[in-house]
């Protein structure tokens, strides 16, 4: 039987104030020579810097506990990642494993990224229009990256080279478990499950407010055999999102996200309830989303991708889904402006047929079955596929869409030449193959 040992066994101390840096490495250690085991986490507040897990190690919050990170930016070193789709250095996450089997944070407690500095920051660089390296860590990041091709990143703050941490980050891990805890205020994207195999995350809270920045809930990258289950989503940015890296890099490392299966989940608030893309170069396959609740979101499932970022994303199952006030329940698109470096819009936003490439991207066998959506804001449905690649073989069976009588205008989609609409029905162009069974949109 693996052994267990308590932070307060290494003088942890949990008034907030006291930094555990050190206890919880210690821990880990110790754990790691007993061949793993649970790491007990008792009620209080503990500030800390990065903790870096390993196998066999269960990281267990008791009931009251909370973890909460340092917001001092020199006491976290430089990891290699991925970083909104492109493999490069960026800030350590604040719990952070690579390369382990068997490892899990499990228990009532919370983590907390305490990411108001990280934002603070990040709105100063974006304010002042700064590109180019500032502080002692942005040269060191400039100098890690010299031969990276940074360019298809999105704007979390690349341009900066201020590359915030994500509050968790399992990287190339088999056998992940996250279960009952509630995470918040992270720094940049909550959770980053990445490169793994055998995921499970069950009965777990996503929290971001209103004033982070970049705050998705939880971010499923280039992983087979995920497993999301009666969790809750309440944050800033995509509530769940499903990825597989950008453009050329993505290519390169060709890996799929792919057989995910969501249930019993409920989504609040976000731009998107469950997202894929628009990082699609490893291709999105074999998705099921299930007996979930989405209130309040911008959208509800969105895909989105365009010329350049490449992938296919396929064989997606929405079923048994209510949504509550959300401005569009299905959003399908390959003209995703956001991040568009000036030089490529004329390219990416042109609605004439282009030629067909490896970085043309492809939505198609998507099945949206027994929806419920009541006061829909601004359509029911926007798909809007390439002349050059429709989107294909789309069907809608048992669907009743309302719309809200004075609805809020807005954008169904974050792509080239949409307007804002209120109160419309299901806009489909370049579209092929498109089934209607039993729907209802009134």
């Amino acid at each position: 039987m693996k052994s267990q040992i308590t932070i307060s066994d290494f003088g942890a101390v949990g008034d907030g104030v006291a930094d555990n840096t050190k206890v919880f490495n210690d821990a880990i250690e110790q754990a790691d020579k007993n061949k793993g085991g649970t790491i007990a986490v008792g009620a209080g507040t503990y500030l800390t810097g990065p903790i870096h897990l390993k196998s066999n190690i269960n990281l267990h919050l008791e009931q009251g506990a909370v973890i909460a990170f340092n917001d001092n930016f020199e006491d976290w070193p430089a990891i290699k990642s991925r970083w909104e789709g492109v493999e490069c250095y960026g800030y350590s996450p604040c719990i952070y494993g690579a390369n382990l089997s068997n490892v899990s944070i499990t228990g009532a407690g919370t983590i907390d990224g305490r990411g108001q500095a990280w934002w603070k920051e990040f709105k100063r660089r974006k304010a002042n229009k700064q590109t180019q390296p500032e502080s002692s860590r942005d040269k060191e990041f400039a100098k890690l990256n010299k031969d990276t091709d940074l360019s298809d990143c999105g704007g979390g703050g690349i341009s900066s080279f201020f590359f915030r941490p994500p509050l968790i980050q399992f990287n190339n891990c088999l056998n992940v478990l996250l279960e009952d805890i509630t995470t918040r205020n992270s720094p940049f994207w909550n959770t980053h499950i990445l490169y793994c195999k055998n995921v499970m995350v069950k009965n777990t809270t996503f929290q971001n407010p209103s004033d982070g920045v970049n705050g998705d809930g939880l971010d499923i990258d280039s992983c087979d055999g995920v497993k999301i289950v009666d969790c809750n989503f309440d944050v800033n940015d995509d509530c769940l999102c499903i990825k597989s890296g950008i453009g050329k890099d993505g290519i390169r490392v060709n890996k799929p996200c792919q057989n995910v299966a969501v249930r019993g989940c409920k989504m609040l608030r976000g731009h998107g309830s469950v997202v894929m893309g628009s990082e699609t170069a490893g291709s999105i396959r074999n998705i099921e989303i299930s007996d979930c609740v989405f209130n309040g979101n911008d959208r509800g499932l969105r895909i989105k991708s365009r010329r350049g970022r490449a992938g296919t994303v396929e064989n997606l199952t929405l079923n048994n889904i209510t949504m509550k006030g959300v401005g569009c329940p299905i959003v399908m698109h390959l003209y995703y402006e956001c991040g568009a470096k000036p030089e490529e819009v004329a390219a990416i936003s042109d609605r004439q047929p282009r030629p067909i490439t490896e970085l043309t991207p492809c939505i198609r066998n998507v099945k949206v079955m027994n929806m419920t959506a009541e006061n829909a804001q601004m359509a029911a449905a926007f798909l809007l596929g390439l002349p050059e690649r429709p989107i294909e073989n789309i069907l809608f069976e048992n669907v009743k869409i309302t719309m809200a009588k004075d609805g809020k205008p807005g954008r169904p989609a974050m792509a080239f030449g949409v307007k804002e609409m209120q109160g419309q029905g299901i806009i489909a162009e370049f579209v092929k193959d498109f089934i209607q069974r039993n729907v209802c949109i009134r």
